[in-house]
Parts: C-alpha cells; sequence; structure tokens
C-alpha cells in the first residue's frame, strides 16, 4: 500500500480471520485476498456460502447437531452465524449486540433478507402494510421441499455482490 492511500483502520485492532482455520484457508490467502479488518455483508455471506459448501446445509434448526461438532451443518442463519462469529452463534449473543460479530452477523442478515425480498424468493410488504413482518430468513431455509441451495462463493443463493447502499452503516 502506497503511503498516500487511506488505510482502513479498526480501534480494537484487526479481528482475526477464526473462521480461516474451520475452512481450511491459510491466514496469507486471507491476507492476500481480503481486508479482514473490515467485514462487510459481502464478506460475512461468502463465508458463510463456503461455510455451507464445506460442512452441509441444515433445515429445522441453526446447527444440525448438539454442540460437540465444532462445525456442525448449518442452516442459513447459521452458515451466517459461523461466518461472523468465528463459532456457533453464542448463546448470549443478544446479550452482547455490541460486539462487532453481532453487528456483522444482523447486517449480513438483514441484507440477505432484503435480497430474498428483491429476488422475489420471499414476499415483501405491499404498499398498505406499514408494520409487516413477513417471513424471515429462517422462514426461507425451512421451506418443506426447498432444493439443497448452490452455496459455492460463484454461485451462491447467498449474494455476494453488496454493492447497494442498503445496510452499508457501520454503527
Amino acid at each position: 500500500m502506497k503511503p498516500t492511500q487511506k488505510q482502513s483502520t479498526n480501534v480494537n485492532g484487526p479481528r482475526p480471520p477464526r473462521l480461516a482455520g474451520l475452512l481450511g484457508i491459510t491466514v496469507e490467502h486471507i491476507s492476500a485476498t481480503a481486508d479482514v479488518t473490515e467485514a462487510t455483508p459481502a464478506v460475512i455471506l461468502r463465508g458463510a456460502a463456503l461455510y455451507l459448501q464445506r460442512h452441509g446445509w441444515h433445515q429445522g434448526s441453526l446447527y444440525a447437531d448438539d454442540r460437540t461438532n465444532p462445525t456442525p451443518a448449518a442452516c442459513i442463519q447459521g452458515g451466517i452465524g459461523m461466518a461472523a462469529f468465528g463459532q456457533r452463534i453464542p448463546a448470549d449473543a443478544m446479550e452482547h449486540n455490541h460486539r462487532a460479530e453481532w453487528r456483522d452477523y444482523q447486517r449480513a442478515s438483514n441484507f440477505f433478507s432484503d435480497y430474498l425480498t428483491m429476488t422475489g424468493a420471499k414476499p415483501g410488504p405491499t404498499d398498505d402494510q406499514e408494520d409487516w413482518e413477513g417471513p424471515t430468513v429462517g422462514d426461507w431455509n425451512d421451506e418443506p421441499g426447498r432444493p439443497y441451495p448452490k452455496s459455492t462463493p460463484r454461485s451462491s443463493a447467498l449474494p455476494t455482490n453488496t454493492s447497494a447502499p442498503t445496510h452499508r452503516s457501520r454503527s
């Protein structure tokens, strides 16, 4: 990087690529291909797609088995959680919603929900529904008869081009 280029900073220091070891990706590969200090929805969703490809997709709950397997098959939300937290979504995650991982998880989940609505895969609100609370990503994932999503980083049920301004603020 040239000294005149703006460098991204993280006040807490760079976050370690925890999921890398689970996915079999080397730190050198991550450093060469992505800025690991910026967990955008695209980065989290790509990580979720890769996780599902390697460990399997599941319906009915976040994870396919009890807590003894550190890398179980997961539903879409569970895969997003593995990519954001680097582990199963902690049971107390909502109590610690100030953590960067929780924010990253929420942003990626919201983006995926918007993607499903925009592509028609999940119905959205009509003009007369102000307080609409329709199907969730979990409902979409668990729909009976849903085929296995083709989960690869390039061809995925998960969106990887998140250049749209939706959910881009980092508060």
